[in-house]
Protein backbone atom coordinates (compact mmCIF):
# COMPACT_ATOMS: atom_id res chain seq x y z
CA UNK A 1 0.00 0.00 0.00
CA UNK A 2 2.86 2.35 0.85
CA UNK A 3 4.37 1.72 -2.56
CA UNK A 4 1.21 2.92 -4.31
CA UNK A 5 0.96 5.90 -1.97
CA UNK A 6 4.46 6.98 -2.94
CA UNK A 7 3.55 6.67 -6.62
CA UNK A 8 0.45 8.77 -6.11
CA UNK A 9 2.47 11.42 -4.33
CA UNK A 10 5.02 11.54 -7.16
CA UNK A 11 2.26 11.80 -9.76
CA UNK A 12 0.52 14.51 -7.77
CA UNK A 13 3.67 16.59 -7.42
CA UNK A 14 4.48 16.11 -11.12
CA UNK A 15 1.00 17.29 -12.09
CA UNK A 16 1.41 20.41 -9.96
CA UNK A 17 4.74 21.20 -11.60
CA UNK A 18 3.32 20.68 -15.08
CA UNK A 19 0.31 22.82 -14.33
CA UNK A 20 2.55 25.52 -13.00
CA UNK A 21 4.92 25.59 -15.97
CA UNK A 22 2.56 27.53 -18.21
CA UNK A 23 1.89 29.97 -15.42
CA UNK A 24 5.50 30.37 -14.34
CA UNK A 25 6.40 31.68 -17.77
CA UNK A 26 4.42 34.77 -16.81
CA UNK A 27 5.65 35.01 -13.22
CA UNK A 28 8.95 36.81 -12.94
CA UNK A 29 11.39 36.92 -10.09
CA UNK A 30 11.76 40.68 -10.45
CA UNK A 31 9.60 43.35 -12.01
CA UNK A 32 10.74 45.22 -15.12
CA UNK A 33 12.31 48.59 -14.48
CA UNK A 34 10.03 50.85 -16.50
CA UNK A 35 12.10 53.89 -15.55
CA UNK A 36 14.66 52.77 -18.15
CA UNK A 37 13.26 54.84 -21.02
CA UNK A 38 15.00 55.32 -24.35
CA UNK A 39 17.93 53.42 -25.81
CA UNK A 40 20.55 52.31 -23.31
CA UNK A 41 23.96 50.76 -24.16
CA UNK A 42 24.31 47.26 -22.75
CA UNK A 43 27.43 45.31 -21.90
CA UNK A 44 26.73 41.65 -22.72
CA UNK A 45 28.88 38.91 -21.18
CA UNK A 46 28.98 35.62 -23.10
CA UNK A 47 30.10 32.26 -21.69
CA UNK A 48 30.84 29.65 -24.36
CA UNK A 49 28.89 26.38 -24.17
CA UNK A 50 29.51 22.91 -25.60
CA UNK A 51 26.73 21.21 -27.53
CA UNK A 52 26.82 18.27 -25.12
CA UNK A 53 27.87 18.97 -21.54
CA UNK A 54 28.97 15.36 -21.04
CA UNK A 55 30.85 15.14 -24.35
CA UNK A 56 32.43 18.50 -25.27
CA UNK A 57 33.72 17.01 -28.54
CA UNK A 58 30.19 16.38 -29.89
CA UNK A 59 29.30 18.62 -32.82
CA UNK A 60 26.30 17.03 -34.53
CA UNK A 61 22.69 16.47 -33.63
CA UNK A 62 20.03 15.44 -36.14
CA UNK A 63 20.51 17.23 -39.46
CA UNK A 64 22.54 20.02 -37.90
CA UNK A 65 26.14 20.73 -36.98
CA UNK A 66 26.77 22.79 -33.88
CA UNK A 67 28.48 26.04 -34.77
CA UNK A 68 28.62 27.84 -31.42
CA UNK A 69 26.62 28.66 -28.32
CA UNK A 70 26.76 30.95 -25.31
CA UNK A 71 25.03 31.74 -22.05
CA UNK A 72 24.40 35.49 -21.99
CA UNK A 73 24.14 37.95 -19.12
CA UNK A 74 24.12 41.75 -19.18
CA UNK A 75 24.26 44.87 -17.03
CA UNK A 76 20.65 45.85 -17.73
CA UNK A 77 17.78 45.17 -15.34
CA UNK A 78 15.42 44.10 -18.15
CA UNK A 79 17.82 41.81 -20.01
CA UNK A 80 16.23 38.39 -20.58
CA UNK A 81 12.88 36.90 -21.43
CA UNK A 82 13.63 36.89 -25.16
CA UNK A 83 10.82 35.29 -27.15
CA UNK A 84 11.39 36.52 -30.71
CA UNK A 85 14.48 36.83 -32.88
CA UNK A 86 15.49 38.41 -36.19
CA UNK A 87 18.98 38.33 -37.72
CA UNK A 88 19.44 40.66 -40.69
CA UNK A 89 21.57 39.87 -43.74
CA UNK A 90 24.19 42.34 -42.55
CA UNK A 91 24.48 40.55 -39.19
CA UNK A 92 22.36 42.74 -36.95
CA UNK A 93 20.54 40.80 -34.22
CA UNK A 94 17.17 42.02 -32.96
CA UNK A 95 15.40 40.22 -30.12
CA UNK A 96 12.23 41.12 -28.27
CA UNK A 97 11.29 40.03 -24.77
CA UNK A 98 7.98 39.04 -23.25
CA UNK A 99 8.13 42.34 -21.37
CA UNK A 100 8.22 44.17 -24.69
CA UNK A 101 11.87 45.27 -24.50
CA UNK A 102 14.08 45.28 -27.58
CA UNK A 103 17.68 44.08 -27.73
CA UNK A 104 19.73 45.09 -30.77
CA UNK A 105 23.37 44.18 -31.35
CA UNK A 106 25.94 43.32 -34.00
CA UNK A 107 26.19 39.53 -34.26
CA UNK A 108 29.46 37.73 -34.99
CA UNK A 109 29.17 33.97 -34.59
CA UNK A 110 32.93 33.57 -35.02
CA UNK A 111 33.79 35.84 -32.10
CA UNK A 112 34.45 34.73 -28.55
CA UNK A 113 31.71 37.14 -27.48
CA UNK A 114 29.07 37.21 -30.23
CA UNK A 115 27.22 40.45 -29.42
CA UNK A 116 28.81 43.87 -29.82
CA UNK A 117 27.39 47.40 -29.76
CA UNK A 118 24.36 46.09 -27.88
CA UNK A 119 21.52 48.40 -26.92
CA UNK A 120 18.16 47.92 -25.24
CA UNK A 121 15.00 50.04 -25.33
CA UNK A 122 11.33 49.76 -24.41
CA UNK A 123 8.89 48.51 -27.04
CA UNK A 124 7.47 51.96 -27.73
CA UNK A 125 7.44 55.49 -26.39
CA UNK A 126 4.34 54.78 -24.30
CA UNK A 127 5.54 51.44 -22.87
CA UNK A 128 6.58 52.96 -19.55
CA UNK A 129 3.02 53.09 -18.24
CA UNK A 130 1.83 49.75 -19.57
CA UNK A 131 1.45 46.49 -17.69
CA UNK A 132 3.36 43.37 -18.71
CA UNK A 133 0.14 41.77 -20.00
CA UNK A 134 -0.01 44.42 -22.71
CA UNK A 135 3.63 43.89 -23.70
CA UNK A 136 3.83 40.10 -23.84
CA UNK A 137 5.45 39.84 -27.27
CA UNK A 138 6.14 36.31 -28.50
CA UNK A 139 7.40 36.53 -32.09
CA UNK A 140 8.90 39.13 -34.40
CA UNK A 141 9.67 39.11 -38.14
CA UNK A 142 11.30 41.67 -40.41
CA UNK A 143 9.04 43.62 -42.78
CA UNK A 144 11.04 45.94 -44.99
CA UNK A 145 13.02 48.22 -42.69
CA UNK A 146 10.64 47.52 -39.81
CA UNK A 147 9.03 44.61 -38.02
CA UNK A 148 5.77 42.81 -37.36
CA UNK A 149 5.33 41.71 -33.74
CA UNK A 150 2.88 39.13 -32.37
CA UNK A 151 1.49 39.47 -28.85
CA UNK A 152 -0.39 37.04 -26.64
CA UNK A 153 -2.50 37.88 -23.63
CA UNK A 154 -3.93 40.82 -25.51
CA UNK A 155 -3.83 38.91 -28.80
CA UNK A 156 -2.79 41.17 -31.66
CA UNK A 157 -0.24 42.03 -34.32
CA UNK A 158 1.64 45.33 -34.24
CA UNK A 159 3.51 47.05 -37.07
CA UNK A 160 6.84 48.64 -36.14
CA UNK A 161 8.16 51.17 -38.65
CA UNK A 162 11.79 51.84 -39.51
CA UNK A 163 11.79 54.79 -37.08
CA UNK A 164 10.44 52.37 -34.42
CA UNK A 165 7.03 54.01 -34.18
CA UNK A 166 4.24 51.48 -33.73
CA UNK A 167 0.70 51.00 -35.04
CA UNK A 168 -1.91 48.22 -34.84
CA UNK A 169 -1.59 45.86 -37.80
CA UNK A 170 -4.72 45.63 -39.98
CA UNK A 171 -4.06 41.88 -40.26
CA UNK A 172 -5.33 41.41 -36.70
CA UNK A 173 -8.88 42.12 -37.85
CA UNK A 174 -8.81 38.96 -40.00
CA UNK A 175 -7.91 36.68 -37.10
CA UNK A 176 -10.47 35.09 -34.80
CA UNK A 177 -9.12 34.56 -31.28
CA UNK A 178 -12.35 33.17 -29.84
CA UNK A 179 -11.53 30.48 -27.30
CA UNK A 180 -7.78 31.21 -27.34
CA UNK A 181 -6.50 31.44 -23.76
CA UNK A 182 -4.35 34.39 -22.68
CA UNK A 183 -1.22 32.23 -22.44
CA UNK A 184 -1.92 30.14 -25.56
CA UNK A 185 -2.06 32.76 -28.28
CA UNK A 186 0.16 33.91 -31.12
CA UNK A 187 3.50 32.25 -30.50
CA UNK A 188 5.03 31.92 -33.98
CA UNK A 189 4.65 34.04 -37.11
CA UNK A 190 6.47 34.02 -40.43
CA UNK A 191 5.71 34.64 -44.08
CA UNK A 192 4.78 31.65 -46.23
CA UNK A 193 4.29 32.63 -49.86
CA UNK A 194 1.55 35.26 -50.06
CA UNK A 195 0.41 34.62 -46.50
CA UNK A 196 1.40 35.39 -42.97
CA UNK A 197 1.60 31.95 -41.36
CA UNK A 198 0.70 32.14 -37.66
CA UNK A 199 0.60 29.40 -35.02
CA UNK A 200 -0.84 29.45 -31.52
CA UNK A 201 1.04 27.83 -28.65
CA UNK A 202 -1.55 25.44 -27.25
CA UNK A 203 -5.10 24.19 -27.81
CA UNK A 204 -5.04 20.83 -29.62
CA UNK A 205 -8.21 19.59 -31.28
CA UNK A 206 -9.40 15.97 -31.07
CA UNK A 207 -7.01 15.07 -33.90
CA UNK A 208 -4.01 16.42 -32.01
CA UNK A 209 -3.74 19.53 -34.19
CA UNK A 210 -3.24 23.20 -33.50
CA UNK A 211 -5.39 25.50 -35.60
CA UNK A 212 -3.33 28.26 -37.18
CA UNK A 213 -3.94 31.09 -39.59
CA UNK A 214 -2.89 31.94 -43.14
CA UNK A 215 -3.50 35.67 -43.24
CA UNK A 216 -3.48 38.17 -46.10
CA UNK A 217 -4.86 41.64 -46.63
CA UNK A 218 -8.02 40.02 -48.00
CA UNK A 219 -8.74 37.80 -45.00
CA UNK A 220 -7.55 34.58 -43.39
CA UNK A 221 -7.85 30.85 -43.95
CA UNK A 222 -7.37 28.04 -41.43
CA UNK A 223 -4.32 25.81 -41.49
CA UNK A 224 -3.48 23.00 -39.05
CA UNK A 225 -0.23 21.88 -37.49
CA UNK A 226 0.22 18.57 -35.69
CA UNK A 227 3.18 19.08 -33.32
CA UNK A 228 5.23 16.24 -31.83
CA UNK A 229 3.61 14.85 -28.69
CA UNK A 230 3.89 17.22 -25.72
CA UNK A 231 5.70 19.91 -27.72
CA UNK A 232 4.45 23.44 -28.37
CA UNK A 233 5.59 25.82 -31.12
CA UNK A 234 7.48 28.88 -29.92
CA UNK A 235 8.74 30.51 -33.15
CA UNK A 236 9.10 30.04 -36.90
CA UNK A 237 11.32 31.27 -39.73
CA UNK A 238 11.07 31.01 -43.52
CA UNK A 239 13.98 29.84 -45.64
CA UNK A 240 14.89 31.22 -49.05
CA UNK A 241 13.39 28.14 -50.76
CA UNK A 242 10.04 28.75 -49.06
CA UNK A 243 10.31 26.01 -46.43
CA UNK A 244 9.40 26.98 -42.88
CA UNK A 245 11.36 25.98 -39.78
CA UNK A 246 9.32 25.70 -36.59
CA UNK A 247 10.93 25.79 -33.15
CA UNK A 248 9.15 23.77 -30.44
CA UNK A 249 9.55 23.37 -26.71
CA UNK A 250 8.63 20.65 -24.23
CA UNK A 251 8.81 20.73 -20.45
CA UNK A 252 8.84 17.71 -18.12
CA UNK A 253 9.27 17.92 -14.32
CA UNK A 254 11.52 14.86 -14.50
CA UNK A 255 13.55 15.60 -17.63
CA UNK A 256 13.48 19.40 -17.72
CA UNK A 257 13.26 21.40 -20.93
CA UNK A 258 13.87 20.07 -24.43
CA UNK A 259 13.52 21.60 -27.87
CA UNK A 260 12.98 20.52 -31.46
CA UNK A 261 13.20 22.16 -34.87
CA UNK A 262 11.00 20.74 -37.61
CA UNK A 263 10.78 21.68 -41.29
CA UNK A 264 7.52 22.28 -43.16
CA UNK A 265 7.76 22.19 -46.93
CA UNK A 266 6.61 25.47 -48.39
CA UNK A 267 4.51 23.80 -51.07
CA UNK A 268 2.47 22.09 -48.34
CA UNK A 269 1.49 25.29 -46.53
CA UNK A 270 -1.90 25.94 -48.13
CA UNK A 271 -5.34 26.75 -46.68
CA UNK A 272 -6.95 23.82 -44.90
CA UNK A 273 -3.79 21.67 -44.88
CA UNK A 274 -2.73 19.59 -41.90
CA UNK A 275 1.04 20.00 -41.55
CA UNK A 276 3.47 17.61 -39.90
CA UNK A 277 7.08 18.62 -39.81
CA UNK A 278 10.25 16.73 -40.61
CA UNK A 279 12.44 16.70 -37.51
CA UNK A 280 15.83 18.35 -38.04
CA UNK A 281 17.00 18.89 -34.47
CA UNK A 282 16.21 17.54 -31.02
CA UNK A 283 17.93 19.04 -27.99
CA UNK A 284 17.56 17.57 -24.52
CA UNK A 285 19.86 17.25 -21.51
CA UNK A 286 22.81 16.79 -21.51
CA UNK A 287 22.64 19.09 -24.55
CA UNK A 288 22.91 22.79 -23.83
CA UNK A 289 19.24 23.76 -23.93
CA UNK A 290 16.78 25.94 -22.08
CA UNK A 291 13.39 27.45 -22.82
CA UNK A 292 14.11 28.06 -26.52
CA UNK A 293 11.65 30.61 -27.90
CA UNK A 294 13.28 32.71 -30.64
CA UNK A 295 14.40 31.43 -34.06
CA UNK A 296 15.79 32.80 -37.30
CA UNK A 297 17.84 31.47 -40.20
CA UNK A 298 20.81 33.14 -41.91
CA UNK A 299 21.33 32.32 -45.59
CA UNK A 300 24.21 33.70 -47.63
CA UNK A 301 25.22 32.83 -51.22
CA UNK A 302 27.45 29.77 -51.42
CA UNK A 303 27.03 28.90 -47.75
CA UNK A 304 24.85 26.43 -45.87
CA UNK A 305 21.97 27.92 -43.82
CA UNK A 306 22.73 28.83 -40.23
CA UNK A 307 19.91 28.44 -37.71
CA UNK A 308 20.10 30.77 -34.70
CA UNK A 309 17.92 30.48 -31.61
CA UNK A 310 17.59 32.26 -28.29
CA UNK A 311 15.98 31.20 -25.01
CA UNK A 312 13.53 32.93 -22.71
CA UNK A 313 14.87 32.69 -19.17
CA UNK A 314 11.60 33.98 -17.68
CA UNK A 315 13.80 36.24 -15.52
CA UNK A 316 14.47 33.33 -13.20
CA UNK A 317 17.81 32.52 -11.61
CA UNK A 318 17.27 28.83 -12.39
CA UNK A 319 17.19 29.50 -16.14
CA UNK A 320 19.56 31.01 -18.66
CA UNK A 321 19.53 33.18 -21.76
CA UNK A 322 21.16 30.93 -24.35
CA UNK A 323 22.16 31.90 -27.87
CA UNK A 324 22.76 28.79 -30.02
CA UNK A 325 23.80 28.51 -33.68
CA UNK A 326 23.69 25.44 -35.94
CA UNK A 327 24.56 24.77 -39.56
CA UNK A 328 21.72 23.05 -41.39
CA UNK A 329 23.53 20.42 -43.46
CA UNK A 330 20.40 18.78 -44.85
CA UNK A 331 18.89 21.80 -46.59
Amino acid sequence: MARYSRKLIVLFVASLVLAGFGAYQHITGNKPDRSLAGEIPVQVTATALPLNERDPSARRVGAMRYLAGWALTADHANFGGFSGLVVSKDGRLTAISDRGDWLEADLDLDAASPLANARMRPFSADATGQEKAALDSESVIAVGDGFLVAFEGKHRLVDVAADRTTAPSPLTAHMDFTGVADNSGLEAITFAGDYLFALRERGLDVQGRLRGWLVSAAGSEPVYFRPPANYSPTDAATMANGDVLVLLRRYSPLDGVSAKVVRLRGMDIVPGATLEGEELLHLEPPHSVDNMEGLDVIERPGELPVVVMISDDNFRASQRTLLLAFVLENS
